[in-house]
């Protein structure tokens, strides 16, 4: 069973909630779920598995904070 709080996870620069903005598929049992933040602009991505041993992992952003904004 998934945690509710995965399905909207804070967001890592100011703590507020976030917003799912797309989900597109990376493999065949994972998805890339991306999260805005309306408070601060903030993207971050997570990569997710869903089954009996599902998890959230997420993704590095290969370009600096200030350089998103």
């Amino acid at each position: 069973m998934a945690m509710v709080w995965a399905r909207r996870p804070s967001c890592t620069e100011c703590g507020d909630r976030m917003a799912l903005a797309r989900i597109a598929p990376i493999e065949s049992i994972h998805e890339l779920r991306t999260f805005e933040c309306a408070s601060c602009g903030q993207v971050d991505r997570y990569a997710v598995k869903s089954g009996p041993e599902p998890y959230w992992l997420l993704m590095p952003e290969t370009a600096p904070a200030a350089a998103r904004h």
